[in-house]
């Protein structure tokens, strides 16, 4: 009988001790977690960090992984309590702190993100992407000098740091350097030559001194590379604007509703797209929807917008060259297909009007010379008058309502 309840003993002894060998451990459980997240099982992830805080709900990494997970998938208000829990058990933890950062800045928190990059260059100074976090949230409050300052030291830490390029390069174009922008994206692409942000900055920048074509080539790169980014194509349409290609440019904002319908954004740009191509129920149709959205249309523009729908209103182009022979030319160009309002912000006289591309204004019966106005009033929408000689030299309308 001793023997037999020794026996028993040992035999409960033995399962004890094989429970203490085979069992888990937090960082066990981390470790598949992990494993899940990079198979793509982000649910089964999400499970499994919720195990391990089962078995210890003082496990900051878990706080930190599943906080991040949120934060990937939009949940930024979830992120910011997580990282937030795991620093109430480790207040020092520089990744939860420099996360938490990067969550307060997606939520529009940037005062906070700010604090939170401090306290993460507090508890470890050494740490690059703090600093380049640091320097994107300073950028984006208008403290270009400090983000300069902060993405130099990031290089610096690591000269490999695509990331920290493009925030200097941001912070150097907010401070109207732009060649050295256009210099610092570059470096970003040399080390990530796919880095879509780097290409769509580097096309804002090109088309901000004028390069245009060179902005395309980067938008329509980074839609390329990403078809699913909605600020490549957004892009890419404003620098067909500013090439003077409005329906290419409504094509790329167009393309922008069909991956986003919901992108105020997009339905802006097609508000002034279409409006400039003289399609002002289009126009208003889009400004509406960007303002259901939750975007505030410039009341200039909407102001015109309400005229243009309205019969009592007249809208033109203009311009005014000094020859009757430069006028006849200008005349047969516009007849073969030529854009007026390229030609009127290249040739015309009057600088004012053509720094509007021709347009000025809209404008009521008795307004105008009655010269004009007639010459005006005889034109269907969209057409072109012959040339006028006035005192200033001689003209050519274009009725644009």
């Amino acid at each position: 009988m001793k023997r037999l309840i020794f026996a028993n003993l040992t035999l409960v002894f033995l399962l004890s001790l094989g429970q203490m060998i085979f069992a888990q451990t937090a960082d066990d459980l981390n470790e598949q977690a992990m494993k899940l997240i990079t198979e793509g099982k982000v649910n089964d992830a999400v499970n499994k960090y919720k195990e391990i805080l089962k078995k210890d709900s003082t496990y900051t990494k878990a706080y930190i992984n599943l906080g991040f997970i949120y934060y990937s998938n939009g949940q930024s208000k979830t992120a910011i309590a997580l990282y937030q829990k795991a620093l109430s058990f480790e207040p020092d933890n520089a990744l939860a702190h420099n996360n938490l950062g990067v969550a307060y800045l997606a939520a529009g928190n940037y005062n906070a993100a700010i604090n939170e990059y401090k306290s993460a260059l507090k508890s470890q100074e050494n740490y690059p992407e703090a600093h380049s976090n640091l320097s994107f949230a300073l950028y984006s409050v208008g403290l270009s000098d400090l983000a300069i300052k902060e993405a130099k030291i990031a290089i610096q830490l690591n000269p490999k740091y695509a990331r920290a390029y493009n925030n200097l390069g941001l912070a150097h174009h907010a401070k109207g350097k732009y060649k050295e922008a256009v210099a610092d994206y570059k470096r970003a692409l040399e080390l990530f030559p796919d880095m879509v942000l780097a290409l769509n900055n580097l096309g804002i920048t090109y088309r901000t001194i004028g390069k245009i074509d060179s902005s395309i080539q980067m938008h329509q790169k980074a839609a390329d590379l990403d078809s699913l980014n909605t600020d490549s194509f957004n892009n890419l349409g404003l620098a067909y604007i500013a090439k003077g290609d409005i329906n290419s440019a409504i094509q790329s904002f167009e393309h922008v509703l069909r991956i986003q319908p919901a992108n105020a954004v997009a339905h802006n740009n097609l508000a002034y797209s279409y409006y400039e191509i003289l399609n002002y129920s289009m126009a208003m149709q889009h400004a509406k929807a960007a303002e259901r959205l939750g975007l505030k249309i410039n009341p200039d523009f909407m102001e015109d917008m309400n005229k243009s729908l309205d019969p009592e209103y007249m809208r033109a182009r203009y311009l005014v060259v000094k020859t009757e022979a430069e006028a006849q030319e200008i005349l047969n160009e516009i007849k073969n297909g030529g854009d007026f309002a390229q030609i009127a912000a290249a040739k015309s006289l009057d600088k004012v009007t053509a720094a509007n591309r021709g347009d000025f204004g809209y404008f009521k019966k008795g307004d105008l010379r009655p010269e004009f106005e007639k010459v005006i009033a005889g034109l269907k929408k969209g057409e072109v008058s012959g040339i006028i000689k006035t005192d200033i030299g001689f003209q050519i309308f274009q009725k644009t309502k």
